[in-house]
């Protein structure tokens, strides 16, 4: 076979793999998962999944890592249209809610959820470092900032987070872009008292 070919059987096998396991997360919970049943769901072999994942846990971030290039595409791409935090504006939300409102069903099924810690802590991880990756644009040097990077990033994701959680289980009760905007006026006044003279 040629490396073209090998080139799309993995991806077919991976794909397969990656849609195993979310259907197995909205059907169970994360935890529940069995390597068993996602083999069986994606119709592979136990050596298949071994060559390609170690466990459910790498396949999982597999699959979040193309969540995470999706939303640094869309900050880049925010940041250079409108100016991000320098604009008054974090670039990352917008995008966060955009994806949470097409995939609500399994959003619902995961986040918020004791099933969903797992995922939780794997989005907010993505989300710190494209929170970082904005703030460290405007606020002091860290020897003469008034609050650590890192709590300033933890406020700002926890507080997206909990935001995310009760739009989705209330059942999105308006647009990504009304409640980005509501997240917007909340968090900003307080990142803007940080910012650099």
């Amino acid at each position: 076979m040629t490396a073209k070919g090998e080139d799309r059987r993995i991806q077919r096998t991976r794909s397969a793999l990656r849609r195993a396991l979310v259907e197995l997360m909205l059907e169970q919970g994360y935890e529940a998962i069995t390597i068993q049943a996602i083999i069986d769901r994606a119709n592979v072999g136990r050596s298949t999944f071994y060559a390609h994942y170690l466990d459910k846990y790498q396949l999982l971030r597999d699959n979040l890592s193309e969540l995470g290039a999706m939303l640094t595409l869309h900050q880049q791409a925010a940041l250079a249209t409108q100016g991000g935090l320098a604009q008054g504006q974090f670039a990352f939300s917008l995008g966060m809610f955009d994806h949470a409102a097409s995939h609500a069903q399994l959003y619902r099924a995961l986040v918020g959820k004791p099933s969903g810690v797992v995922v939780q802590g794997e989005i907010q991880q993505i989300l710190s470092e494209l929170a970082r990756n904005e703030l460290r644009t405007v606020l002091a040097p860290a020897a003469s900032a008034p609050l650590p990077l890192d709590v300033v990033v933890q406020y700002v994701v926890s507080a997206f987070m909990g935001l995310l959680v009760w739009w989705l289980e209330a059942g999105l009760p308006c647009t990504a872009a009304v409640i980005d905007t509501m997240f917007q006026r909340l968090t900003l006044p307080g990142v803007n008292a940080l910012r650099v003279a």
